[in-house]
């Protein structure tokens, strides 16, 4: 089960990175903003220090180490970033999100009902 959320979690940071270039492309009102509630909502876990809903699912189903699989345990150190320090990931992210929020203002959506 723990195999689920660890690739629904990929998924989800795939969708922050990808969305962000795809959404300043299609400039969808709804896609962008959907886009920048969840980062800004991971942003906020990150400066409280409370960890991922999805990180804590993936810990509460686990059962057994992912070493076991070699898709598991790359995507588990994709997710996890563990080459880098959490400082440098805490500094990349609130640069991300200031770049996502600003990009409202430097390339607005339309309005809406178009």
């Amino acid at each position: 089960m723990a195999y689920y959320f660890l690739i629904l979690h990929f998924l989800f940071i795939l969708y922050m990175v990808v969305g962000f270039i795809v959404g300043l492309i299609v400039n969808h009102r709804g896609f962008r903003l959907v886009h920048a509630g969840l980062l800004g909502f991971v942003t906020v876990l990150m400066i409280l220090g409370i960890p991922c809903p999805l990180t804590v699912l993936e810990e509460h189903y686990s059962t057994a180490d992912y070493k076991g699989s070699f898709l598991a345990t790359w995507l588990n150190r994709i997710i996890y970033m563990e080459w880098f320090d959490p400082g440098a990931v805490f500094v990349a992210d609130i640069t991300f999100a200031m770049i996502v929020f600003t990009s409202f203002i430097w390339r607005p959506p339309p309005p809406p009902g178009r």
